[in-house]
């Protein structure tokens, strides 16, 4: 008996993600990773730019995304956090960005006045949740940014659901005291 040749054919690659998977959870979650990342990051060009390295990144890993684990929304939010975990860590090998510039929160108010107003209260919103400590951040953002349920936050996080709503509860009175100072 003599040895077979060894094969010629490549090893089978992983399966390809559906073509149009990237695109159809941009449609769906686009706005809410994007609010989401707001909540964190000083500019909406770099909310943007997180947004997007997020999909990017769901898209390269596609095919290892299994719906009976859990559902898309859940799982791109926490590649929007691997993406802003990586973002802060390389910001600080750079140092920091301003808090100057927050173009994307414009009221559509009528007035210039209303806008004003409007911008400064979002100002407040976002110095007040800089105050925060991170896990108050991230409850808050997961929830009210990303429009997540308690129990897909749970999942996120790690924690159970009635954790969530205390965790959230305790830190919403935080953000409320922090406002009025």
């Amino acid at each position: 008996m003599t040895p077979s040749p060894p094969s010629t054919r490549a090893p089978a690659a992983a399966p390809a993600p559906a073509p149009h998977a990237g695109e159809q959870w941009y449609t769906e979650f686009g706005t809410r990773i994007y609010r989401y990342l707001r909540y964190h990051v000083a500019s909406a060009d770099e909310a943007e730019e997180l947004t997007a390295e997020t999909f990017l990144r769901a898209v390269r890993a596609a095919g290892r995304f299994d719906p009976a684990r859990g559902n898309a929304k859940a799982w791109l939010c926490r590649i929007a956090q691997n993406a802003l975990r990586d973002a802060r860590r390389r910001d600080r090998r750079r140092g920091s960005v301003p808090l100057e510039s927050f173009r994307d929160l414009v009221s559509d108010a009528p007035s210039p006045e209303e806008r004003v107003l409007h911008e400064e209260e979002v100002r407040r919103l976002l110095t007040a949740m800089d105050g925060l400590a991170e896990r108050d951040r991230e409850v808050v953002s997961l929830r009210y940014g990303s429009e997540l349920e308690y129990g897909e936050i749970a999942s996120i996080l790690g924690i159970r659901e009635p954790a969530v709503r205390t965790r959230l509860w305790r830190a919403l009175g935080r953000l409320r005291e922090a406002m009025t100072q």
